[in-house]
């Protein structure tokens, strides 16, 4: 049984849907007003043809009765067949350097809470920061980047939604949102910071990453995503401090990154208030029996304090170190926040797995073209299969994906009547994976944040830390081998996706924070040395020609670039 919807968002909207986004786009557009053009991709082909539009199936988790097997059919889901936009946008949007910083803090106004149900928050009481946001209020942000969520797994740490063009993770802290086609994603901007202040109290933001490959069909894209100038122009207008990059041959495949310079004073106006209040809530910690009720102002709506709390606010316990805690150097600059923050511990199920969020960051991206014809073969639907979750775990296995990260908690999906998306969690961590295995526009895209070794395979074996030539001890890169199975290094993990993939062309990012592992600021001595591995990690590849590599330095933060053609 299927369910008429929308055209798949690379078609063109129609009647009210049509209208919805015109009055969306212009209330949010700065004093920018479209037409209905805006909503149609244009297209520059001499023999272009008009595409039938078929309705398809988009069936969301416990939805009248539906199971999560629901497919979306994408036989016809661009102007022209077989030339579907596989190149992502991609916008990650940190509210707090940590998860720690948010901890204890809910702040849904009383008008939104009789509207919440546990199951619309995906779990239950012991989240906090964007996770405590309900589903529906994303499902509403997501339809103006014109996409829906197929699928959804949770763990302790995180929240990761399988969308019909691409991903959606949500963290307490940050959000990361990657779509694919023609979906409209910087549209939903004023939508994410809206629903970031009304349901957690969230004012301002720490850091902004915005980036996308060169786009396969850039005439086809709407409105701001037709140019890097225009994408740059509409995120400055929303943010201070803001920096914009052509990484790669700008007469070539090129990588655009837009970034912001960290806001330190990004949860001033929620400590300020945690200020107000706390000595007032440590005076009532000290008369009240453990079962009694104490509660501490975090915004709109109070929230009971966990035992784990009420023993901070005593003295008895300290309060986890994390990055950005007050005992972490990278936080410092703000003392009114480490000073306040100290006071305020967590709820104790969410403390209990604050040691999964790992305090270095580090992002692997491979972007591959012209893929392997053969190869791509298992990510087309067969006869015999059934699309969705289904589907994917049969390409899961036949591709040897399902062992990358054989930990990692995955959940795939294969489309009609051909392509293929992943998401999967470990800890706080995840990777992602999304292909479009036809001919003409071949794309297969990797994402992870799972920790590897920037250094070569025999010294990141050699143990968990060793005295450098310098004298300094050298941070772990990977985690315990008692607890990790799958690719160790930078170097390892590349191979293993191009062996998969087999692409023509190949673009490889790695970001890398300056933050050591227990949660402390690099020196710059450490900093330099690992922009040397980093330049090391981005070595050769068998069987294909480095064309460029490329190193940035940025503040908090070190990009390496490599671009990749098959050798012939």
């Amino acid at each position: 049984m299927t369910v008429p919807v929308p055209a798949h968002p690379a078609q063109a909207a129609s009647g009210e849907l049509k209208a919805a986004a015109l009055n969306h786009l212009n209330n949010n557009s700065d004093n920018t007003t479209f037409t209905a053009d805006d909503l149609i991709p244009t297209t520059t082909a001499a023999n272009a043809t008009p595409a039938t539009v078929t309705p398809v199936a988009h069936l969301h988790d416990n939805e009248a009765g539906f199971s999560n097997d629901a497919f979306l059919d994408t036989t016809n889901d661009t102007q022209e067949a077989g030339s579907f936009e596989g190149p992502e946008k991609l916008l990650e949007i940190w509210f707090g350097p940590a998860p720690y910083l948010l901890q204890g803090i809910r702040t849904i106004p009383d008008e939104l809470v009789k509207d919440i149900s546990e199951e619309d928050t995906l779990g239950g009481s012991d989240r906090y920061g964007l996770r405590i946001v309900p589903k529906p209020v994303w499902d509403e942000m997501l339809a103006i980047v014109k996409c829906q969520v197929l699928n959804t797994i949770q763990n302790d740490c995180m929240d990761a939604f399988l969308l019909s063009e691409s991903s959606f993770f949500v963290y307490p802290h940050k959000l990361i949102l990657k779509t694919c086609g023609t979906t409209t994603l910087l549209m939903a901007l004023p939508k994410i910071l809206e629903i970031a202040q009304n349901y957690c109290g969230l004012e301002k933001v720490w850091r902004v990453f915005y980036s996308r490959k060169t786009f396969m069909f850039p005439d086809r894209q709407l409105h701001v995503h037709r140019d890097w100038k225009d994408e740059v122009a509409f995120l400055d207008r929303h943010f201070d401090h803001g920096s914009a990059y052509t990484v790669g041959k700008v007469n070539g495949d090129h990588w655009c990154l837009y970034l912001t310079a960290p806001q330190d004073d990004c949860l001033s106006h929620i400590t300020s208030r945690r200020n107000s209040v706390t000595s007032d809530v440590a005076e009532s910690v000290q008369a009240c029996d453990i079962n009694d009720e104490v509660v501490v102002v975090g915004g709109h709506e109070n929230a009971p304090l966990s035992i784990d709390t009420r023993e901070c606010l005593s003295g008895k316990v300290e309060s986890p170190a994390s990055p950005g805690s007050p005992r972490s150097p990278s936080y410092s600059s703000s003392s009114s926040v480490a000073s306040s923050s100290s006071s305020i511990s967590v709820a104790s199920s969410a403390s209990s797995a604050s040691y999964l969020y790992p305090s270095h960051d580090q992002t692997v991206e491979i972007l591959m073209t012209n893929l392997n014809h053969e190869a791509m073969k298992r990510f087309y639907q067969r006869p015999d299969d059934v699309p969705g979750t289904v589907g994917g775990v049969r390409v899961d296995q036949e591709t040897g994906l399902a062992g990358l990260f054989p930990q990692a908690q995955l959940d795939s999906f294969l489309f009609t009547p051909c392509g293929y998306s992943a998401n999967a969690l470990q800890d706080g961590n995840y990777y992602t994976i999304h292909v479009t295995p036809e001919p003409v526009c071949s794309y297969a895209s990797f994402e992870t944040n799972i920790p590897v070794s920037l250094r070569s395979k025999s010294k990141s074996r050699s143990g968990s830390s060793s005295a450098s030539e310098d004298g300094e001890e050298k941070k772990e890169d990977v985690i315990s081998k008692a607890t990790y199975t799958g690719p160790e290094t930078v170097t390892e993990l590349i191979s293993k996706v191009v062996e998969i993939f087999q692409p023509g062309t190949m673009s490889v990012t790695v970001f890398s924070s300056h933050m050591t592992e227990d949660g402390q600021t690099e020196t710059d001595r450490q900093i330099a040395r690992r922009q040397r591995h980093l330049v090391k990690a981005m070595g050769r590849v068998p069987g294909f020609t480095r064309t460029d590599r490329i190193l940035y330095e940025f503040e908090g933060c070190d990009l390496i670039f490599g671009h990749y053609e098959l050798r012939k």
